[in-house]
C-alpha cells in the first residue's frame, strides 16, 4: 500500500500580494478601532508567516514597505509599523529554517513574541513622541494571533498543497 505524500507548491507573487491587500483591508476595517485590544495586527501574521515560508519573496524591505504603507493609511507617526514590521521580518528570517520546521503550537508561540515585540516598539515609539501609554490590554491582540496561528497557517497551507505521485 502506497504512502500518501504531499508536496508543497511555491506560492506564487499574486497569492501573496493577494493575502497582502486582504490583510491591509482587514487591519483597516472601522470595527478594528473598536475592538484594537483584541484583533491582532494582520499585516504583521503575514510578514511572520511568509517571511517563514517563501523567504525569498518576502523579507525586510517587503517588511518596511507594508508598514510605511499601514503608517500614512493609519495616519499614525511614520515610520512605527515600518520599523517594527522590518526588525520582526529581520528576527523571522534569521533563524527560518529552524522555525519552518516547529509544529504550529511552537510557531504561534514565535508568532506571539514577534507579535509582542512589535507592539512594543509601536508603544515605544509613540511614548518617545509624547503619547500616552495605551494600556496593557493593547497586547492582547498578539495572544489572540497566537491562538489564530495553526488555523491560519493550515487555511494559507491548504493553497500549496498538492498530492504527490505515488512512484516516489
Amino acid at each position: 500500500m502506497p504512502i500518501s505524500r504531499q508536496l508543497l507548491r511555491p506560492a506564487g507573487m499574486g497569492f501573496i500580494f493577494c493575502s497582502f491587500v486582504l490583510a491591509i483591508l482587514i487591519n483597516l476595517l472601522p470595527w478594528q478601532a473598536t475592538a484594537m485590544n483584541f484583533s491582532p495586527d494582520f499585516v504583521a501574521l503575514l510578514i511572520i508567516y511568509w517571511a517563514l515560508n517563501q523567504p525569498r519573496r518576502v523579507g525586510v524591505a517587503c517588511a518596511f514597505f507594508l508598514g510605511v504603507l499601514m503608517d500614512v493609511a493609519n495616519g499614525n507617526i511614520l515610520g512605527q509599523h515600518a520599523l517594527a514590521y522590518s526588525i520582526i521580518a529581520y528576527l523571522a528570517l534569521v533563524r527560518q529554517r529552524q522555525l519552518a520546521i516547529f509544529p504550529f503550537w511552537q510557531q504561534a508561540l514565535i508568532a506571539c513574541a514577534l507579535l509582542l515585540l512589535s507592539q512594543a516598539i509601536m508603544v515605544c515609539i509613540r511614548s518617545i513622541m509624547g503619547e500616552p501609554f495605551v494600556g496593557w490590554g493593547y497586547f492582547t491582540g498578539s495572544l489572540f494571533a497566537a491562538i489564530l496561528w495553526p488555523p491560519f497557517s493550515n487555511l494559507m497551507l491548504m493553497y500549496q498543497r498538492k498530492d504527490a505521485p505515488d512512484e516516489l
